[in-house]
Parts: C-alpha cells; sequence; structure tokens
C-alpha cells in the first residue's frame, strides 16, 4: 500500500490509524505527497512525522531536490529525531543544490545509527567526527555532492567493518582517500568526479569492481588479487594500466578504460591472463595500429569494444582513394577473440590496419562491428516525426563506409559477420 492510500484508510478506520502511526517506509518526495514543486510539502511531510509515533521506522527518504522553502530545512533535525530511531536500516537525504544544509551527525549517535544499513546523502555538508556512533551494520554508503573531507571520511569508515558498497560522486573536498585495510566486506568501490582529489590508496582486500573517473590522481589499488572488473577514466590511464595493473590486478576479467591520445605498448612480460573482455575509449586521433599490443596481452579475449572520439583538429592520417601500403604486424594471435566492435569508425590508415590485422589473425572471430556513426542510436521514424541522431561530419561517415567496402569487406572470412552502421540517407543524404 502506498503512503497516499494509507493515509486515506487511515481517516475511515481508528485501528487503521493506530498502525498507520507506527508506518515502517516513509518516504517523502513531491510525487508521492502529490504536490508539485515546493507548495505546501513542508506543512504535509510535518503533518504525517507529528502523527507518526516514530516507532518500527525501517525506511526513510526525504528527497527535497524541488522543494526551495528555506523554512523547509528548519524542521530537518526534528524529522531526522522522529525517525531515526534504533531499528531504521535506510536513510536517503537528498537537498537540492543551490542551499547550505549540514546533515546533522547526532541523530546516528547512540544506537540509532547502529542498524542503518544504506545511508545515501545528496548536496549536504556532513562532518562526522571520530565521536559519530558506530555504524557497525552499514553495508552501502553513498555520498553525491557532500562536502567531506578525506579525514572525516576516514572517522566514518572506522566503524563501518560491515561496508560492501562504497560510492562516491563530485565530493569536491576530498583530496587524500584512503580504503582501510579492515573493510574486509567491501567489494565495491566508486569514486567518480571528486575534482581535487590527487591520491587513492586502497588497503582493502577483497574489492571486485573499482569504478574511477577523475584527472590526475595517483591510484594506488594494493594487492587487489579479487579484483575482476576495473573502470577507469583519468589522466595517464593506460600507462597505469600497463605498468601496474599486471602484478598488483593479476586477475582482471573485465576493463573499460578511457584515454586521451594515450597508447602504450604492452610488453611480453606484462600480462592480463585472466582478462576476457576489454573497451577503450580514445579521445583524439593516435596509431591504433599500436593496440595490437594490449590484444596480445589478454590471450584469453572474448570481445573487444573500441569507442573513438576524434576532434575536427585530430583526424589524423585519411586514407586517401589511392592509400600507401599498409602496415601488417607479425607475430601475433588472438585466437580467442570472438567479438570486436569498433564505433565513430572513420577513414583512418592505422584504424584500417588495425581492423585488418584482427581480421587475419583471430581465428575464433564470430562478429565484427563497425559503427561509422556516433553511435548514439537515434533512428528516425518512418513518419518523419524526429531526425536521426546529430552527426558532426556525416561526409566522414559516408568516406569511412566507402573505405569499409574497398580495404576491409574482401578480407572478412565466411565464418564473420560483419555489421557496418551507415548514416541515415534519408537524413544525410551526402554525395560523395
Amino acid at each position: 500500500m502506498t503512503m497516499r492510500d494509507a493515509a486515506r484508510a487511515a481517516c475511515v478506520s481508528r485501528s487503521f490509524l493506530c498502525s498507520w502511526r507506527c508506518y515502517p517506509n516513509l518516504i517523502f518526495n513531491t510525487k508521492i505527497i502529490g504536490m508539485s514543486r515546493d507548495t505546501g510539502f513542508t506543512c504535509r511531510v510535518d503533518d504525517i512525522l507529528k502523527k507518526h509515533s516514530g516507532i518500527g521506522v525501517k525506511t526513510f527518504n526525504l528527497d527535497f531536490t524541488y522543494c526551495c522553502k528555506p523554512k523547509a530545512y528548519e524542521y530537518l533535525h526534528r524529522w531526522l529525531q522522529i525517525a531515526v530511531t534504533p531499528g531504521i536500516e535506510k536513510l536517503t537525504l537528498v537537498m537540492p543544490g543551490n542551499e547550505d544544509v549540514s546533515f546533522p551527525c547526532p541523530v546516528l549517535s547512540d544506537e540509532n545509527g547502529s542498524s542503518v544499513r544504506y545511508l545515501h546523502l545528496v548536496h549536504c555538508a556532513f562532518h562526522p567526527t571520530d565521536s559519530l556512533g558506530c555504524l557497525r551494520n552499514l553495508t552501502v554508503l553513498h555520498l553525491d555532492w557532500v562536502r567531506i573531507t578525506g579525514d572525516e571520511l576516514g572517522y566514518l569508515l572506522s566503524s563501518c567493518v560491515a561496508l560492501e558498497r562504497l560510492e562516491l560522486r563530485r565530493c569536491y573536498e576530498i583530496t587524500y582517500l584512503k580504503i582501510p585495510s579492515w573493510l574486509q566486506k567491501l567489494s565495491y568501490l566508486q569514486v567518480l568526479e571528486c575534482g581535487k582529489l590527487r591520491l587513492l590508496k586502497n588497503e582493502a582486500p577483497n574489492i571486485h569492481s573499482f569504478h574511477f573517473r577523475g584527472g590526475q590522481v595517483e591510484v594506488s589499488l594494493g594487492e587487489a588479487l579479487r579484483l575482476k572488473n576495473l573502470d577507469m577514466e583519468c589522466y595517464r590511464v593506460l600507462r597505469y594500466v600497463h605498468e601496474e595493473l599486471p602484478y598488483s590486478v593479476p586477475n582482471l576479467e573485465t576493463i573499460s578504460i578511457c584515454s586521451h591520445s594515450e597508447l602504450v605498448a604492452f610488453t611480453p612480460s606484462n600480462k592480463f591472463l585472466h582478462l576476457k573482455h576489454a573497451g577503450i575509449c580514445i579521445m583524439g586521433a593516435c596509431d591504433y595500429l599500436s593496440l595490437v599490443s594490449l590484444l596480445d596481452a589478454a590471450p584469453l579475449l572474448e570481445t573487444f569494444d573500441l569507442s573513438l572520439v576524434t576532434f575536427r583538429n585530430s583526424m589524423g592520417e585519411l586514407l586517401s582513394e589511392d592509400p600507401s601500403h599498409l602496415r601488417r604486424v607479425v607475430g601475433y594471435r588472438h585466437d580467442k577473440l570472438q567479438r570486436v566492435k569498433i564505433s565513430s569508425f572513420y577513414s583512418s590508415k592505422s584504424l584500417v590496419e588495425l581492423t585488418s590485422h584482427i581480421l587475419e589473425n583471430s581465428a575464433s572471430l564470430e562478429c565484427l562491428r563497425l559503427d561509422t556513426t556516433d553511435g548514439r542510436g537515434i533512428k528516425c521514424s518512418a513518419e518523419r516525426s524526429h531526425k536521426c541522431a546529430h552527426l558532426d561530419r556525416p561526409m566522414e561517415a559516408r568516406k569511412a563506409v566507402l573505405v569499409i567496402r574497398k580495404h576491409i569487406k574482401g578480407k572478412v572470412p565466411s565464418t564473420v559477420k560483419l555489421e557496418v552502421v551507415e548514416p541515415c540517407r534519408r537524413c544525410y543524404p551526402v554525395e560523395l
């Protein structure tokens, strides 16, 4: 039963009214309350919580995204005191981004925080100290646009011995992040766009998935022997993958990285012996043929997705109608490779060389997909109600199709399915 239906039933049934005062799942947002923007939102939430006994609350979710009246925040501490009592398991607080609101840490003191299993804070300040109560049952911590320092986060993590999932997004006051070794159950770590972060050091031994997006950050994953899935976008990421990961993270199975015109030749000693799925996004033009060394570094690789983001002034060497001799790399085999996808394929000489190499040296290849569009997947309708996704360079996409037909299609074995995604001829009627 929804909160609205429960409130209506409480108006006509005394027994239901008594049970309503112990309703366990308190979720407040403009959709559930049934009010647009902040009209009456604060008063309605306040009336409901005044009638609630505060007993038996399991979930408290308060979304202030569309509530702009400053008076609403004056009630926040009192509302949390009512809802955050021993036994609560899930606590979510979403504040609007234009207000300076601090989460009142004392509501988690004593035994109030000991039962919390899920904590999600958005757009607020959070300043825990070493006197914060023990969050011994917390398994998920998600902080988004939260003003918290690395030391304060350390105080919080010191009591979260059961933590399994940690997500930090756009927490701009963190400059140093250390994940302590006593977080034995931590399996998922996500750190995205924490702009001032300069050092991330992980000592938790059982991380299974790591997702990171940032700038010039020194990342140390320690001996993460259980790490299987890695997703990274940062400065010089390929060099880090090449120099550090084969030794510290030897059991990787899935990797997704984004590089800015940076390619590194992998040496024979740097191997990913368990890697099966690799996705690479390269921003800017470069010599794509050098990616052969990465394919060779993963002898069990099954799927390879390459996404290209090129700019008008960085298209690199384009393959002309009368191309020069195409380079070939000998001595490399990729016999486990089954599926290859290249998005934003264009008429680059080195890109044609890489594609040709894969076709000639991958005995198990089943499917090759070459997408000459921007890969956004928006198609026009038969009634022309909307247009296909915008193409920055429709002429180049058409040239890429011709290059595929001339230099690649004839090399495709009969056992390989070739899929070529072309620009829509109706929305982009480009004549070459």
